[in-house]
């Protein structure tokens, strides 16, 4: 398995070819205005555009026997707080893109730190979560995973020591 930001660049990807069954990809941002804002890199969605483009080609179809993943690629989505036109932008170019041949994770576990910027110190609420949520209902997704809201909060956020 390997979990990524999608921060990578093809070359990284292929050589994963025979090493990795199952990809773990972000797609944290559809705006590269906001990749810059938030995470310094306005390339991002450029780079995890052709990163995911290549985790596709490794593993083109979801294989599940018994309940449990056994290759394909599930994207994340973490829906960012006054971001959901933005996320539905992520999960429609997704989901236009690779179809039902990938699974999507729609999340809504953010949790703001102390001294977030001013658009990033809440949480989701329900309307803008499960506005997403039915966007993606209403485009057809089948392959989808949703959380409670109360995937959020603190207790999810392991303590990190220097």
């Amino acid at each position: 398995l390997y979990n990524t930001s999608s921060y990578d660049t093809v070359e990284t990807i292929r050589s994963l070819k025979d090493t990795v069954n199952i990809f773990l990809p972000d797609f944290k941002y559809y705006l590269s205005k906001t990749a810059s804002e938030y995470s310094s890199a306005p390339d991002y969605v450029t780079a995890a555009k052709a990163s995911i483009s290549e985790m596709v080609k490794i593993a083109p179809e979801p294989v599940i026997e018994n309940g449990i993943m056994q290759s394909g690629v599930l994207v994340r989505i973490l829906l960012l707080p006054s971001h959901v036109a933005e996320a539905k932008l992520s999960l429609e170019y997704l989901y236009k893109t690779y179809g039902n041949s990938i699974y999507i994770s729609l999340m809504s576990q953010y949790t703001p730190m102390p001294n977030m910027k001013k658009s990033l110190d809440r949480r989701v609420t329900h309307a803008e979560y499960y506005d997403l949520v039915n966007y993606a209902q209403r485009l057809g997704v089948e392959n989808a995973f949703i959380q409670e809201l109360s995937s959020s909060g603190r207790n999810y956020i392991p303590e990190f020591e220097e």
